[in-house]
């Protein structure tokens, strides 16, 4: 009677379970942004030194420094699905 109990309740409550997003994955959304970042602005394309995808910055220019953070998105308690993801946090210089 037990073990029909406890099986009763993983099927009923399995619906209700997340998983993080797969590391492969989540690096495949945060190097978008940052690929979409460089795209989207020309001094940073044309004078791109290094991608620091560790600390989520771009290097480009005289010394110039683009930063990106996560963005914090409220979740519920418990919550493990995927990294929040990225946006534009600084730039050293100007982009433009």
């Amino acid at each position: 009677m037990t073990k029909l109990i406890l099986t009763l309740m993983v099927l009923l409550f399995s619906q209700y379970s997340f998983s993080a997003l797969a590391p492969k994955y989540q690096n495949m959304k945060n190097f978008d942004v940052m690929i979409k970042f460089i795209k989207q602005h020309e001094k940073v394309m044309s004078t791109l030194k290094t991608v620091d995808f560790e600390n989520y910055s771009i290097y480009f220019g005289a010394d110039c420094k683009v930063t990106f953070e996560r963005k914090d998105i409220p979740k519920p308690s418990g919550w493990a699905g995927p990294a929040d993801p990225l946006v534009f946090k600084a730039s050293s210089c100007r982009l433009n």
